[in-house]
């Protein structure tokens, strides 16, 4: 539990938080838009005051990946996730609340090993709305079935689990970064996506192995939104994760994802710090917002509750660090809600479909 010294510092960081009233940007979602969360629908104004973090995992356990035979390691017994820990997530959850946070998308799914039920555990013991995602991840974690099924058979599936499950977004949805494409069943598996988003109207994020892999192309983000549009689905339905990791100061392809009418994913901010530091994440930012997008971009941190048995940043960090970051290099408070508080809730509304 949080001592009382700790409690107050958290509240006076809570006060700090961009708090404006929605914009004309949610007031122009079309009539009967709701962000679907595990515990109900919500309008998109009526999610809070403060920021929605769009790609954070509460509840994963990657030990089936096997990163460390990839990475030539000797296999060592998985720890279990700190995820596992409800308790601990829960206290984790209401201290970002107390940051400024007032909704954090999960990004998991079962091939990922979330549970819906230790999501839907956290959301009624706090106060942060919790909204849950579906899809698949990447090739390496398939279910066996994947490959025998059409695209179609696949968006079927989809559109139940996320009727089933009360999905609010499809993500995060990926590719190996051992490959310098796309395999056959992951494309098959995004257009898959794409026809259940176009189905059910969730929004839809996507994973880029960007400086994880030797092979990832920078334009793999471009890739992606073309298989996703190939389907119907509109752009603004689409965000880009990842782009923080790629290497491009001048933002050259960021940029031309938000001229497209995508949002870009800056969702691994203060967590990855080997493959591309803040500081250079922020350079990028600022290019990108100066070329006028600050309407397309989405923070997050990726944050899977490691290392959170120490001192130091949970699941606000993307407030407590990378946003201080950005109000030093200048970015305005108009512009951090803008980004903070009305991107994400454009990003998660829909009017609900008949499926």
């Amino acid at each position: 539990m949080l001592s009382r010294r700790e409690a107050i510092r958290l509240m006076a960081i809570a006060a700090l938080q961009p708090t404006a009233p929605s914009t004309s940007s949610l007031r122009r979602l079309p009539r009967g838009s709701i962000i679907r969360t595990l515990l109900r629908d919500v309008p998109p104004d009526a999610l809070g005051p403060g920021a929605v973090l769009f790609h954070e995992h509460l509840s994963i356990n990657l030990a089936g990946l096997g990163r460390g035979a990839r990475q030539g390691a000797p296999p060592t017994p998985p720890l279990p996730p700190a995820t596992d820990n409800l308790d601990l997530m829960v206290q984790l959850v209401n201290k970002a609340a107390m940051e400024g946070v007032s909704g954090i998308v999960d990004g998991g799914h079962a091939d990922m090993g979330r549970s819906l039920d230790n999501l839907k555990t956290i959301a009624k013991q706090t106060t942060v709305h919790i909204v849950a995602s579906g899809g698949f991840y990447m090739q390496r974690v398939y279910p066996p079935d994947i490959a025998a099924k059409s695209e179609d058979q696949v968006a079927d599936d989809l559109v139940r689990q996320a009727s089933e499950g009360r999905l609010g977004a499809f993500g995060e949805i990926g590719e190996d970064p051992n490959g310098a494409e796309l395999t056959l069943d992951e494309r098959k598996v995004f257009r898959a996506v794409g026809k259940a988003a176009v189905r059910t109207g969730l929004p839809v994020f996507t994973h880029n192995s960007y400086g994880t892999g030797p092979n990832v192309p920078k334009d793999i983000g471009l890739q992606q939104l073309d298989i996703l549009e190939s389907t119907g689905l509109r752009p603004d339905r689409i965000a880009i994760g990842h782009s923080c990791c790629l290497d491009d100061p001048p933002a050259t392809i960021i940029k031309e994802v938000a001229r497209r009418g995508a949002f870009v994913g800056f969702d691994r901010v203060t967590t990855v710090q080997q493959i591309m530091p803040d500081e250079k994440k922020v350079a990028m930012a600022l290019a990108f917002l100066e070329a006028g997008h600050a309407d397309k971009l989405l923070l997050s941190a990726d944050f899977t509750g490691q290392r959170t048995m120490e001192a130091g940043p949970g699941y606000g960090r993307t407030l407590t660090v990378f946003v201080p970051l950005l109000r030093k290099a200048g970015v305005d408070e108009t512009t951090l809600h803008t980004i903070l508080h009305d991107n994400p809730r454009r990003f998660l509304a829909f009017v609900p479909k008949k499926t």
